[in-house]
C-alpha cells in the first residue's frame, strides 16, 4: 500500500491539484448527476441527456484542472471564481467575522475606511479614535451599543 501512495505522490508532483473551483465543479457535477438520475425514468429523455452531458463535461473539466501542470492558469481561474463568488454571495464574504461577532461579545468588528482591514474594537459605547494597524491611518469610529 505504501508503494501505491508513493507512486500517486510522484505522479501528482508538479500538478495543480484540488482548489475551491475544483470542489465547486465536483459538487455541481454530483447535482447534475442526481438530476439526470431522477429524469432517467421520466418521459423527459432529452432533459436527461442534457443533464448527463453537462455532468460528464464538468467532471472531465474538473479532472483536467486537477491533473494540469499549468498552475498559473489554474490559479487565475480559481481567483476569478473566488471574485465572482464574493460578488454573488455577499453573506459568505465575512463568515469568520460574523462568527467572531457571535462568539466574542466583548468586541465590535469594523472595516478600515482606507484599506478595508478588519479592526477589532472594545465594545464601549461612543466615538473612538483608532489607528489602523495595516495602513497606519487614524479614523473616528462610532460604537452604538455598549456592553450590557
Amino acid at each position: 500500500m505504501r508503494n501505491f501512495s508513493e507512486r500517486i505522490s510522484r505522479f501528482m508532483y508538479g500538478r495543480y491539484g484540488m482548489d475551491q473551483l475544483g470542489r465547486f465543479l465536483f459538487i455541481l457535477s454530483i447535482v447534475f448527476w442526481a438530476i439526470s438520475l431522477i429524469l432517467r425514468w421520466t418521459p423527459f429523455r432529452k432533459a436527461y441527456f442534457v443533464f448527463w452531458l453537462l455532468n460528464t463535461i464538468i467532471y472531465i473539466f474538473a479532472f483536467y484542472r486537477i491533473l494540469s501542470r499549468d498552475t498559473y492558469r489554474r490559479t487565475v481561474e480559481n481567483e476569478r471564481y473566488l471574485h465572482f463568488r464574493e460578488k454573488m454571495l455577499p453573506f459568505a464574504r465575512d463568515g469568520k467575522a460574523e462568527f467572531q461577532k457571535i462568539t466574542n461579545p466583548d468586541y465590535v468588528f469594523r472595516k478600515c475606511r482606507f484599506c478595508g482591514a478588519k479592526l477589532r474594537l472594545r465594545r464601549k459605547r461612543g466615538k473612538h479614535t483608532t489607528r489602523c494597524p495595516k495602513c497606519g491611518k487614524t479614523m473616528t469610529v462610532r460604537v452604538l451599543f455598549g456592553k450590557q
